[in-house]
């Protein structure tokens, strides 16, 4: 039986110093019937060059220059190119071990599912976290897999550690407009097309973190207005009443962290007035009373009249756990 080709999309923007070994950890798949698609996306620097040259040395990498659009905008691009029987995502900054998409081909094969994906590992200058990585195997129904992904429990809103059948993406884009969770909006609407999904809990993404400068106000309250404009969003589709209440508490997590927020900014703090009056008229609300349990009241309470005690009730348990909520990554 001929291997099925597999699409591998890679948007990339002034990344020189990285994309070089995010494509030789590609070229490097058990895997060999790829086509990756490398979407040059205005880059500044010698980026557009490296992908030249590497696409002269491997007929499997094609390049697409394009003028700079964002990285929703180079995703979309390489979707339309994409010629492969399956489409995976990869963020040109990042690594993959040797036997990724062998392993996700197999899965959605030998399980004849929609979507097939994996956990992850996040890779800081000074260590490594993942979540999870028992080596399990889990089947999803359409609703499983939404219920998995709105959670956040399991499956990371990333579109990087999945492989999707081609006809099931050929129809959606991402929407270009938005900048934060836009991957979240997209999964959605592709785990609602999926009959069945297969996870397997193993990490061979490796999520690279780099430290970033420091974020202003106006750049704050734009990725907070993604976020909240794509939680309602799917909000306002979901008709299943256990997805409502999972989308729900993330929307109401999401409020409850900016009105935590710590930035001394004139601009920013009459965005969290306004985001606080939106959680105190949520307090009031039927699906406030009937979804959200009680600790979360009592949370959402304190973040609209005391939002300094929560700031420190976080701080104590970030310091002690290291971490947060995993689905409160991408809003915070």
């Amino acid at each position: 039986m001929d291997e099925k080709l597999v699409s591998v999309i890679i948007p990339a923007y002034n990344i020189e110093d990285y994309i070089g070994r995010c494509l030789d950890s590609i070229i490097s798949q058990t895997y060999k019937n790829l086509e990756i698609i490398v979407v040059d996306d205005g880059s500044r620097d010698y980026t557009g060059e490296i992908l030249d040259n590497y696409a002269k040395k491997d007929r499997r990498i094609k390049v697409i220059h394009k003028e700079n659009g964002g990285v929703s905008s180079a995703r979309n691009k390489g979707i339309e190119a994409a010629e492969g029987d399956y489409i995976g995502f990869i963020d040109g900054d990042d690594l993959i071990e040797p036997g990724m998409y062998k392993t996700l081909v197999d899965l959605l094969e030998e399980e004849n599912a929609d979507i097939a994906h994996c956990g992850y590992q996040m890779v800081f200058p000074d260590r490594v976290d993942y979540y999870y990585n028992t080596g399990k195997k889990k089947i999803q129904t359409t609703e499983e897999g939404l219920k998995d992904l709105l959670s956040g429990e399991m499956i990371e809103p990333g579109l990087v550690n999945k492989l999707y059948k081609k006809e099931l993406i050929k129809n959606c884009r991402l929407d270009e407009t938005v900048k934060i969770n836009e991957d979240l909006l997209m999964n959605y609407q592709l785990f609602k097309l999926s009959q069945k999904s297969v996870y397997y809990d193993i990490t061979p993404y490796s999520y690279m973190i780099r430290s970033s400068s420091a974020t202003g106000a106006n750049s704050l309250i734009t990725k907070r207005e993604d976020s909240l404009r794509v939680l309602n969003q799917i909000k306002d589709d979901c008709i299943n009443n256990n997805l409502l209440s999972i989308i729900y508490k993330r929307y109401i997590y999401l409020l409850m962290a900016i009105c935590r927020d710590d930035l001394k900014d004139r601009s920013y703090m009459e965005y969290q007035k306004k985001q606080r009056k939106q959680l105190k008229k949520e307090l009031k609300t039927d699906i406030f009373k009937s979804c959200i349990p009680k600790k979360l009241k009592y949370m959402s309470l304190f973040s609209c009249y005391l939002p300094h005690i929560m700031k420190v009730i976080y701080k104590m348990y970030d310091l002690k756990t290291g971490t947060s909520k995993k689905y409160l990554v991408n809003e915070e």
